[in-house]
C-alpha cells in the first residue's frame, strides 16, 4: 500500500468579513463572518507592525467570531491585517482593519503610580483594573565607576502582578538616606514604558534581634501538654488578669517563637477551657484568647511583623495557625504594667490572616505568601480603631485571638519576626 496523499488546490478563499472593531485596553477585539459556502477554511489571521518592527500575529480557528488582537500601546489609529486560510494553504486577499485601541494597562498603571517613603523602603502602588499581568521594573542607585552614580536594575526586587486589588508592593532593604529610584513597566508583548523616577528618603528600619527578645513570667505562663481549666489556671486570683497560655511543653513555651527558626514545629500553647470538668463536652467552652508575655530589651516603634507558621499543608490558612491578633505594650514609666491589664497598657495594633479563594484548592502563591511572606503592617493593617500603632515600648504581650480552625483547642506559631525603629537598647 502506498502512502495516501491529501488533496489540495490552489484557489484562494474569499475576504474576511469584518462586522465589528471593539476597542480595549491595550487590543482590538475585531468581529467577523466566513465566506459563505466555504467548508474548507482552516483558520484566520490576525497581524501588525509593533512600534518596534516586530510582526506581531494572532489566530484562531474557523469556529471562532472573533479575534483578540493585543500588544497595542498609545490611542493611535493601528491597521490590523486580517485573512483566512484554507486547509491547503492558501491565503485569501488581506482585508484591513483601522481603529484606535483603548490605553494599554501598562500605561495607565504608571499614570496611576505612586511611590511613597515606608520603613526600610519605598511603597508603590499602582492601578490594574483589567487584571492584565505584567511586571514592574526597580531601579536603584548603584556606583559603576569611581564618582558616578547611575541607577540600575535590580531583578530581584521586579514585582509581577496580574491582579485588580492588591495593587501595592513594598521594595526593601535601604538605608534611611535620600536616594533616586526608578520604575519601568513591562508587558509581555515586550511594551515598556518611560521610567519614573522618585528622589525619597526611606523611613529608619531594623530587623529586631530575636536573641533580644526574652519571654517574661510575670503573668504566670504554664506548662501542661493538655488543656486546663480557666476557671483554675485561666485568671490570676489576685489581679484578675488573664494569665499568660498553657504550652505543652518547655520546648514549646512561648520564647521559642524569638529563636530564628522558621521551620520547626515548637511554639505550641493551648486554649484555656471553661467547664474542662464537665462531663458533657457540649458545655465546656474554648476561650479563644491566648497570651504570651516578652522584653524586647529596647524601647522601638514597630513597622511591621511576619509570622511563620508550621509549614506542613495541613496547617495552611487552617488548623491552629493564627488568624488574628494583638499585640499590646508599655514601658518601664507604667510601675502597674504587671498588675493592671489592659488598662496600663496601649493597644499598638490588631491583625486579621488573609483568606484564599478556596481553602480547598489553594494556588502555589497563597502557599508561598501564608507560609513565607506572611506581613502585616503596623498602621496599614491595624483594624482596630482604637490602637495606637506609632507607640514605642519595651514590652509586649501577643494576644492570640482567634486560630484558622476556631475548634481546634491550642495555637502553633514558627517565628514572629519584628521590624521597626529602634529607640534604645538596655
Amino acid at each position: 500500500m502506498g502512502i495516501e496523499q491529501v488533496k489540495t488546490d490552489s484557489t484562494k478563499p474569499e475576504k474576511v468579513i469584518v462586522n465589528e472593531v471593539i476597542s480595549k485596553s491595550g487590543a482590538l477585539e475585531i468581529h467577523f463572518s466566513l465566506p459563505k459556502g466555504n467548508a474548507d477554511i482552516a483558520e484566520v489571521v490576525a497581524s501588525y507592525i509593533n512600534k518596534r518592527g516586530k510582526k506581531m500575529e494572532f489566530t484562531v480557528s474557523r469556529y471562532s467570531s472573533f479575534i483578540l488582537v493585543e500588544g497595542f500601546t498609545g490611542t493611535d489609529e493601528v491597521t490590523v491585517e486580517l485573512r483566512c486560510i484554507d486547509n491547503s494553504g492558501n491565503e485569501s486577499d488581506i482585508t484591513k482593519v483601522q481603529a484606535t485601541p483603548l490605553k494599554s494597562s501598562i500605561e495607565l498603571a504608571m499614570e496611576t503610580m505612586k511611590v511613597v517613603p515606608a520603613f526600610g523602603g519605598v511603597k508603590v502602588e499602582w492601578q490594574n483594573l483589567n487584571a492584565n499581568p505584567f511586571a514592574i521594573h526597580v531601579l536603584s542607585e548603584d556606583t559603576l565607576q569611581k564618582g558616578v552614580v547611575s541607577l540600575v536594575e535590580d531583578p530581584s526586587k521586579t514585582i509581577y502582578t496580574s491582579d485588580s486589588l492588591n495593587t501595592y508592593a513594598y521594595i526593601r532593604q535601604y538605608p534611611s538616606t535620600e536616594q533616586k529610584f526608578g520604575f519601568i513597566i513591562s508587558d509581555k508583548w515586550g511594551n515598556r514604558t518611560d521610567t519614573l523616577i522618585s528622589v525619597l528618603t526611606p523611613y529608619k528600619e531594623d530587623r529586631i534581634d530575636y536573641n533580644l527578645v526574652k519571654a517574661v513570667t510575670f503573668f504566670n505562663p504554664t506548662f501542661y501538654g493538655n488543656s486546663r481549666d480557666y476557671a483554675i489556671y485561666g485568671v490570676n486570683p489576685v489581679t484578675g488578669i488573664q494569665n499568660d497560655g498553657n504550652c505543652h511543653g518547655t520546648g514549646n513555651a512561648p520564647q521559642t517563637i524569638f529563636n530564628g527558626i522558621i521551620g520547626g514545629t515548637l511554639f505550641y500553647c493551648y486554649k484555656f477551657v471553661k467547664n474542662l470538668s464537665d462531663p458533657d463536652p457540649a458545655n465546656r467552652i474554648l476561650v479563644q484568647d491566648v497570651y504570651a508575655t516578652y522584653d524586647l530589651n529596647m524601647s522601638v516603634r514597630l513597622s511591621r511583623v511576619k509570622i511563620y507558621p508550621r509549614p506542613t499543608s495541613s496547617y495552611t490558612y487552617n488548623r491552629s495557625s493564627v488568624k488574628r491578633f494583638r499585640i499590646w505594650g508599655t514601658n518601664d514609666a507604667n510601675n502597674q504594667r504587671w498588675s493592671k491589664f489592659p488598662e496600663t497598657w496601649t493597644l499598638i495594633g490588631e491583625y486579621v490572616g488573609k483568606e484564599p479563594a478556596n481553602r480547598d484548592n489553594l494556588t502555589p502563591e497563597e502557599i508561598e505568601y501564608f507560609n513565607f511572606n506572611q506581613e502585616y503592617s503596623i498602621s496599614e493593617d491595624n483594624v482596630n480603631p482604637n490602637a495606637r500603632t506609632t507607640e514605642t515600648f519595651r514590652y509586649m504581650r501577643l494576644q492570640l485571638m482567634e486560630t484558622y480552625n476556631p475548634t481546634i483547642p491550642y495555637y502553633t506559631i514558627n517565628e514572629f519576626e519584628m521590624y521597626g525603629d529602634i529607640q534604645e537598647y538596655y
